[in-house]
């Protein structure tokens, strides 16, 4: 997909299971992933910055360790850090995701992804009235490097 298919597609879709799962997969697995996702970030609309959010996410689960800049995943984790708690509803919960994936996905950046979650403490997040369960990001990074870091071949199940 282009550029500008994705950018209609994560502007038009209307449900949050279309922009962080279908939309944030499809952009991770173009060649595109890293440069839209940060654009996405900083977009208006939720629905968009959750998108994005989930593309640095799965683009951080497919990437090798050494084609990812780890500066610039320190600068995310350190806004996430800050923007969590003020978020939208969706956008927190990816944002909490992100922090996940630098945490089980980049051995190098483990220790700042387990740290980054606890000056945030355990996110209250809207799941609108289904029995999804927000994760707490440092036992579910525990869980993840315990099977080993191990990196995603597509981010599509």
């Amino acid at each position: 997909m282009t550029k500008k298919d994705l950018q209609h597609w994560a502007n038009t879709a209307s449900w949050h299971q279309l922009n962080e799962y279908t939309v944030g997969w499809i952009a991770a697995e173009s060649d595109h992933g890293w440069e839209i996702g940060l654009k996405w970030i900083d977009s208006k609309k939720e629905n968009v910055q959750s998108s994005g959010w989930a593309t640095l996410a799965n683009v951080v689960a497919l990437k090798e360790d050494q084609e990812l800049d780890m500066e610039e995943l320190k600068t995310l984790l350190n806004r996430a850090e800050k923007e969590i708690p003020s978020a939208a509803n969706r956008v927190r919960y990816m944002m909490n995701v992100f922090i996940i994936a630098v945490g089980g996905y980049v051995k190098e950046l483990t220790n700042e992804a387990l740290n980054t979650p606890k000056s945030i403490g355990q996110l209250t997040i809207d799941m609108r009235g289904t029995a999804c369960k927000v994760p707490y990001a440092p036992d579910y990074i525990k869980k993840m490097i315990a099977r080993g870091y191990k990196k995603k071949k597509m981010a599509r199940c």
